[in-house]
């Protein structure tokens, strides 16, 4: 799909790089992040947790996972930090619009975040020309991403913005990133859904003058211009966090993204450093659904067939959680876990289907993760593309979001976090529940 329209930085925008701060080895920063918002109490947490799992787990059962798939790699090298400029993020906060290619209406959490004014931007007299590559316009958390970085674009009559679907082949994505290099693009905005394979068509492009910022997940360039990331930490975390505090232990079935992704790494790895340390859980199936319902449908089929008494269905996303429901209901099992409880189905994602299971007390709570950052996309590499022509400033090479509190039926106060009901959750995306 293409969108093309016109847009400016006005006048220049500073902004402090923010150092990147690996947790698993810092047990300082949870003395620095301590008294403030949800940001920097989730901040605090991690590093608590981190800390924790690095002296050792508990749980043998969650060690052998962590250990075998090597997390410590990846959560050590995660960013966890302070926002950029010292944003405080309240909710409610962010404009409400019409998404330009979902057609739903939109109120998005961070258009006040490295904000930029309606208008021509940069250079008035140019016309700038921006790409953006993600996969998925079937899928409603990418849908929406894409969302909202046409709706930025399109708040700036001088820029021009070309957005295309990879569906979910790397080698597309590569072969449209080079296109654009070619075309000389101005500026790159990506959402890679695996790090490895994207980083070398993000060098090309940076080598040829262009800048490349990449969202939500990250690649393996080091030489990229900025990466709007975070939250994913908190997610996992949050889940753990539940978990603990329910009381609810015994086997766990977890239905995970692709195998190197920012969103599974991270996310799992985080999960698995808090209930690590507890005794009565049992990892019983390992799965990865890459983000499809109907693999996490089979899955959860599958597990639920080989294993007579799950507890907890851990899911890395939204559609994942949908899919393990619709398994778990229609095999009769939702009330089987021991003792006749209720599985525990712990989401990520704050779709509005699954906030309403949320509200009907099916799914048991979800770490939001909005996919409505593409805007902050749009407007750090028109930041980096200022840079380059002296007009302002250049962005941090790190753009953290901030880390969003998680969503249960009814208001509670887990180990510091005061979680938010679905009635009171302003973001949530995809149609509505009939």
């Amino acid at each position: 799909m293409k969108l093309t329209r016109r847009s400016v930085l006005g006048s220049a925008l500073a902004s402090t790089a923010l150092a990147a701060i690996p947790t698993g080895i810092l047990p300082h920063l949870a003395q620095a992040q301590t008294g403030g918002g949800g940001h920097s109490v989730l901040n605090a947490l991690i590093a608590q947790y981190a800390a924790a799992a690095a002296e050792g787990m508990k749980n043998a059962s969650v060690a052998a996972l962590y250990d075998r798939d090597a997390f410590t790699d990846y959560l050590e090298v995660y960013p966890v930090a302070d926002l950029v400029d010292g944003f405080d993020w309240k909710p409610g906060m962010g404009a409400t619009f019409t998404g330009p290619y979902s057609k739903l209406e939109i109120k998005a959490p961070f258009t006040d975040y490295i904000p930029l004014p309606e208008g021509p931007v940069l250079d008035p007299a140019k016309t700038y020309k921006i790409g953006f590559v993600f996969h998925g316009f079937n899928h409603p958390w990418l849908i929406a991403l894409a969302d909202t970085a046409a709706w930025e674009a399109a708040r700036h009559p001088n820029i021009e913005i070309e957005v295309v679907d990879a569906e979910f082949d790397d080698n597309k994505m590569g072969q449209i990133i080079d296109t654009w290099v070619t075309r000389q693009f101005d500026g790159i905005v990506l959402w890679p859904s695996r790090e490895a394979p994207m980083g070398p068509p993000v060098d090309r492009a940076i080598d040829a003058g262009i800048p490349v910022v990449s969202v939500d997940r990250r690649t393996s360039s080091q030489k990229i211009s900025s990466e709007v990331l975070g939250n994913f930490y908190a997610n996992g975390l949050q889940q753990g966090l539940y978990l603990k505090h329910s009381g609810q232990t015994g086997k766990i079935i977890l239905n995970r993204k692709d195998l190197g992704s920012t969103a599974d790494s991270i996310r799992t790895g985080a999960f698995l450093q808090v209930i690590g340390q507890e005794e009565g859980f049992e990892i019983a199936g390992n799965y990865h659904t890459n983000s499809q319902r109907s693999l996490a449908f089979q899955s959860t089929v599958d597990a639920l067939q080989a294993i007579r008494d799950v507890a907890v269905s851990f899911n890395t996303g939204g559609e994942e959680a949908m899919g393990a429901l619709d398994a778990i209901r229609e095999g009769n099992r939702l009330d089987s876990a021991p003792d006749g409880k209720r599985i525990a189905i712990l989401a990520n994602d704050d779709a509005k289907e699954v906030l309403h299971e949320v509200e009907q007390g099916n799914i048991a709570m979800v770490s939001p993760y909005t996919p409505l950052i593409g805007d902050i996309g749009i407007r750090t590499v028109l930041l980096h593309i200022g840079a380059k022509e002296g007009l302002n400033a250049a962005p941090p090479r790190l753009v953290l979001t901030p880390n969003l509190p998680m969503i249960t039926r009814e208001k509670m106060t887990i180990e510091g976090v005061e979680t938010m009901t679905p009635a009171e959750w302003p973001y949530a995306y995809g149609p509505a529940v009939a």
